[in-house]
């Protein structure tokens, strides 16, 4: 019993003599593609514009501040152009990463499937990098959304074998008629640009 008690000051004392290391975790649910639509407040088609690294004095932490112009709303509200403040970044020599948040590019595609706005007025991805489908566009100008298996929920009518691949592509206009599906929305007449 002594033994222990020992072995536990000790311990106490190395972790002291180190010093606090941050940990950082990421617990996010898993949605399924129905649930995902659902629990959206908005659903929009965007293209990046910029990004950029920021802090605020009202919060702690470095961010990752994201500019996309939105070229389709399928769910909810949105203005031509919209920004999401999701943390992590690098700023003055320090990074913070965080498991599970998205990451955009300047002139990449998605559709984001995206809550309520949080207290400080940006709106997160649905189960992080879940509701974030990527948009591919190829040499004739087709958009076609990237399905990664085991990373972002499929859409019901979508099957494919464990072992087959990572991902598949699926027409941009047949994915946002899948959320319509689900949402029983009315089919879109005049695609954006699709």
């Amino acid at each position: 019993m002594a033994n222990r008690w020992f072995i536990a000051y000790c311990a106490g004392l190395m972790l002291m003599a180190i010093g606090a290391v941050p940990a950082w975790a990421t617990t996010v649910k898993t949605f399924a593609f129905e649930e995902m639509c659902e629990t959206a407040q908005t659903i929009v088609h965007v293209r990046c514009l910029a990004r950029k690294n920021a802090i605020f004095p009202k919060r702690k932490g470095i961010f990752t501040q994201t500019r996309f112009r939105v070229l389709e709303v399928v769910k909810g509200q949105a203005d031509s152009e919209m920004v999401l403040v999701l943390p992590g970044g690098e700023w003055e020599g320090r990074r913070t990463y965080v498991p599970g948040i998205p990451q955009f590019a300047a002139d990449k595609e998605t559709v984001l499937f995206l809550s309520k706005t949080d207290n400080f007025g940006s709106p997160w991805p649905v189960g992080l990098g879940q509701g974030c489908y990527q948009v591919q566009v190829d040499e004739g100008e087709i958009r076609r959304v990237r399905l990664r298996q085991g990373h972002t929920p499929l859409p019901p009518d979508v099957r494919v074998k464990p072992a087959t691949t990572s991902h598949i592509d699926m027409a941009l206009r047949d994915f946002l008629a899948s959320v319509r599906e689900v949402l029983d929305l009315p089919k879109n007449d005049s695609p954006s640009k699709q």
